[in-house]
Order: C-alpha cells, then structure tokens, then sequence
C-alpha cells in the first residue's frame, strides 16, 4: 500500500476537480442560433413546455413573421446548434439539430394549430437560468431581444460567448475560419480609404467583400462566411455597394434633384446619394457612441408611427398648433401630407422631404407654412428621443464599396469630399474640416467611422492617370495574376 502511495503520490495530490474549465464547441461551417420559447413562458403553460423537452423538439409558429418561419423550416440544417431560451425569462439549454425536416405539433398539445417543430439533441444544459444581468440587452441574439429565431453570425460569436454562453452555460463557440484581428476586441485601424487594384479578373471585388467584412467586423474569415456577413450587413445598412459608369455624377453620389413625378407640373425634388446616407448614419452611430448616449429613432420610423392612424384605420391625425388651435393631416404620398386647416380649409400640403430637413436642421421654413411645419417639426424631435433604459450605442464601422471606381469622373463625382475624405479632415480629427453642401446642408462633414473600398481595373485607366488629388488620399494594394496557377494546370 505504501508503494503504489510512493509511486502514485503526485497523481493523487494532482486529481483535483477542474473548475471553470469551458466546454469549447466549434462550429465546423455549422451555423448558430437562438430559439426563444417565449409564447409558453407563463406558469399556465408549464406542461407544454414539459412536452417539448420530452420530445427536445425546437418549435416555432408557421405564422412568425420577416422570414423566421421560412428560416426554421429550411435553413436550419443537421449539426447546427441552438440555444433555448423561455423568452427572457429563463435560458434552458444548448442543443444540436437532429437529421430530418420540421413536422407539425399535434393540436392537443397546444390548444392550437400551426406550430412546428424540429428534432434536438440537449448537449448542455444552462448552469444558470436566470437572464436578469442580460435585460438591458435588447439586439435579436439575447434572450429579451424581440425574435423567435435569430441566427448568431461570426460577427457576434465574440459577443456571445462572453455574454451569454460563457457566464450561463460554460460553453465557448469557436468558428474555424474566424480570427480575432485583437485580443481585446478593439477594431484594427484600417486605411480610410482604400483602392483595389490590378487586371481584369484577380479577384478585387470578390476581395473588396472581405475587406468590408474586416473593417466593419474586426475578423478575417473565408470568403463563404464573410459573404454570409456582407449580406446581413449590407442589409441592415452598415456596408453599401455602388458600381461607377460614365454617366455617373455628383447628383447620384452626394446630393441633387430629381423629378417629381407624382407631381401634374414639372417640378424637382430633391435626392441624397449613397454616399449621403450611409456617410449620415455612420456620423450618427459616431456622435451617439462618443456621447455614450442611445441612437435617436431614424424621422422614416418616427413618421410612419403617427401616421399609423392613417394608414391602417383611415382616420385622420391632429396636430397641435402653437396657438392650441388643431390641423388635421388625412393623407399621406410617398412625398406629401395633405391637411385640413383650423378653418376647415382643405386641399393644402407639406413636402415630407422638407419636413424632415427641418428635424434635422439642414433648413429652416420661414413662409406662412411654418405655422403647420413646426408643431410637427416638434412631435417629431421628441419621439426621436430615447425612452427608458435604453441600451447605450456601440462605436461601428461603415463600408461604402466603390466598383470601378475609375470608370466615371472622379473629381466630378467627389466633389468637395476630395478634401472631406482626407483622414485629418474628418470630424474630430486635428484639422476638421466641415462644409455647406449645395442643398443647404450645413455643417457637413466625413465621420472617422465611414471607410471607402473601390476597386480599380488597370486595364481601363492606370494609376499614373488617375487625379493626384484623390490618389493621394487613398491607399493602393495591389491584386496580380498568379503565375503558378498556370504551371500546376500544366502539369
């Protein structure tokens, strides 16, 4: 007894329980997402919800709207992984999806019809249910956020794991083809402006999309995923792309007018360009971060929200005059409100385009229509403003992808942002530089968070003739044939 203690000592000494040791899962191309039980949350439901874990069946409405149903039944594939949430009340477990399609859940079961579901495994259970410290948390992917089924891109996997899958279930997701760029999560500084460039056919666009993805993500990644992620993000507004031409000018780029052709006369309404917008929601994002402050609601959301009355139920929406006395607006054009005045005067109206340039103090109104502006200039600027406890703004990167950028004229199309782009120009840099736009638009200015790819076929224009103006405000990497393709083809 004594020998095999003498000879086993440091073994035994050694065998203590490991504590706080994560179960690490890669995800192997396999997707990942969050499945909320919320709609069996209550107490009332405890036996249904008793049924589903039984079986370790996922469910979902057939009716659960912007595509999740579509998603459930044919996007979730054999060896994804979920997490199960009770809606935010408890977290529950992480699973994997079974082999097999979606099936539907008998009636009995749910006093309803038109629930599916789809086979699990349960790999871990939560080691703690309780999701109160995640109920500030309101994006899609937490346990409060507003979905049933939301997938958790690359992107976000950082993000989870260290909010939900690390503290709730001990688990980490790793994915294969994702690098952290830094340690501490921070986003590696990338050129702001960056040109593409080479011959026909090296891949500059196919590249120009991981290079987006890895200034707005912070991760490198093969191209299959990184595409999944430009898609997303191109959706939700954060990457723009825009291809150049000929007839392309300043007018589609920045700022102009088109025709109203809803209009019975002629008469011009004015545009903004792609690079207006995406440049105004990154200066946004940019402004409410540094303030550590929640982003304003968009004066699209705000808008649609009073007239809601209208759009749905037909009924008419007041407004509150300075004077107290009320006008009505009855109805609503892609461009116009039509209002009734105090008087009963009908047949009068507001350019929407106007309107929304005053909320955002890019003009003012001083004709006998401020009367009628600005109550509604007002309604609007105070339900901008975030209600409540109110997730404060996370600093983000925006991408506008410029196509064959050298096809139409440069400095025509740039215009005044030839000097704007410049890194030193931008705002809160050393030498800020802000400008009044031909629209009226003053104060405009380039955020340090808006970051130019453009593409460049040297075959069309090279370098050499390119404006120095621009050239010297961009960073060129180079995309050459490969010539050792050609000699392994060859045998």
């Amino acid at each position: 007894m004594l020998n095999f203690y003498s000879e086993n000592k440091n073994l035994i000494i050694d065998d203590e329980p490991i504590k706080d040791k994560l179960l690490t899962i890669p995800l192997n191309q396999k997707r990942l997402y969050k499945i909320s039980h919320g709609s069996f949350k209550t107490k009332a439901n405890e036996s249904i919800r008793d049924v589903f874990k039984e079986n370790q069946w996922i469910v979902i409405h057939e009716n659960t709207g912007k595509g999740q149903a579509e998603a459930f039944k044919n996007d979730l594939t054999e060896g994804d992984y979920v997490y199960i949430t009770i809606g935010g009340n408890e977290l529950f477990t992480i699973a994997k999806v079974k082999a097999g399609s979606w099936g539907y859940v008998p009636e009995d079961i749910t006093d309803e019809n038109g629930w599916i579901y789809r086979e699990v495994e349960y790999i871990k259970s939560a080691i703690n249910p309780d999701p109160s410290p995640l109920k500030s948390f309101k994006e899609f992917i937490y346990p409060s956020g507003n979905s049933t089924l939301t997938e958790i891109t690359i992107d976000k996997i950082e993000e989870a794991n260290k909010n939900i899958f690390e503290p709730h279930f001990d688990v980490e997701f790793i994915s294969e083809g994702a690098t952290k760029i830094k340690s501490q999560g921070e986003l590696q500084k990338h050129p702001n402006n960056i040109i593409l460039f080479g011959p026909p056919g090296t891949g500059k666009t196919y590249h120009s999309i991981d290079k987006a993805v890895e200034i707005v993500t912070g991760i490198k990644s093969n191209h299959e995923e990184s595409k999944v992620i430009f898609d997303k993000l191109k959706k939700e507004g954060q990457i723009e792309f825009v291809t150049f031409h000929q007839n392309y000018s300043y007018e589609d780029f920045m700022v102009g007018i088109r025709p109203d052709i809803e209009f019975e006369h002629l008469r011009f309404k004015p545009y903004k360009g792609i690079f207006y917008e995406i440049a105004k929601k990154a200066r946004e994002n940019y402004l409410a971060s540094k303030e550590q402050t929640a982003l304003a609601k968009s004066f699209d959301q705000v808008f649609n929200e009073i007239i809601k009355p209208i759009e749905e139920k037909n009924e008419s929406v007041e407004i509150t005059m300075v004077s107290g006395l009320k006008y009505k607006i009855t109805d609503v054009s892609d461009t116009t409100i039509h209002f009734t005045k105090p008087s009963g005067g009908t047949q009068h109206t507001l350019s929407i385009q106007t309107l929304q340039d005053v909320v955002e103090g890019i003009k003012e109104v001083t004709s006998g229509l401020a009367a009628y502006y600005y109550p509604l200039v007002k309604l609007i600027q105070e339900k901008r403003k975030p209600v409540g406890n109110v997730q404060k703004e996370k600093l983000k990167n925006f991408v506008l992808i410029i196509d064959e950028i050298n096809r139409a004229n440069i400095s025509k199309v740039f215009g005044e942002l030839i000097t704007l782009l410049e890194e030193d120009k931008r705002i809160d840099a050393k030498n800020e530089l802000r400008l009044t736009l031909p629209n009226g638009d003053k104060e405009f200015g380039v955020p340090p968070n808006l970051y130019l790819v453009g593409t460049m076929n040297t075959a069309d224009k090279s370098i050499a003739l390119i404006d120095i103006a621009l050239r010297r405000r961009f960073e060129f990497i180079g995309y050459f044939p490969d010539y050792s393709k050609l000699e392994e083809s060859d045998g």
